[in-house]
This record gives C-alpha cells, sequence and structure tokens, in this order.
C-alpha cells in the first residue's frame, strides 16, 4: 500500500504538511497535504502522535525508499506509471 501515485505527489506532502482536524467531540481526523484523510482519532493528542511517529510516517518514510528504487520488504519495485 502506498500514500500517493508519483514521487512528485510524496515529495509534495510530507507529514510536516498534515494536520490534526476535528470532526466531531470524540473525532479528530489526520489528514494529508490534499485534505484526505489518513486516519480517525478519538483524541487530538493521538492523532497529533500520529503525525510524528506513527503507521503513516512510516509508510511515508518506506513510500520514500520505494520510489528511489530500494527494495521494500512485501512491495513490488517501483515502476512508473503509463
Amino acid at each position: 500500500m502506498a500514500l500517493h501515485r508519483t514521487p512528485d505527489e510524496h515529495d509534495a506532502n510530507p507529514p510536516r504538511t498534515w494536520q490534526v482536524r476535528k470532526v466531531s467531540p470524540h473525532r479528530w481526523d489526520l489528514c494529508d497535504a490534499t485534505g484526505a484523510v489518513l486516519g480517525s482519532y478519538p483524541t487530538k493528542k493521538r492523532a497529533e502522535q500520529d503525525k510524528v511517529t506513527g503507521p503513516y510516517v512510516a509508510l511515508y518514510e518506506k513510500e520514500g525508499r520505494w520510489f528511489a528504487g530500494e527494495p521494500v520488504p512485501g512491495w513490488k519495485p517501483y515502476a512508473p506509471l503509463g
């Protein structure tokens, strides 16, 4: 699973651009730079934590290695679309 379709999309959407948005009294969304929801959380603190060290940050880092041509266990090698 990847977050982005191209290296340019990946580079334009690092975790530092992600935002935590309150959706309801007990729901906070972690959104990427385009506004897409990465995950939903019961507290702002949990959402903020995942913005820094959570599974989406780990996925972003793994995806960066994949786009750079490094092997990622369980992923097919990156090939540009089209």
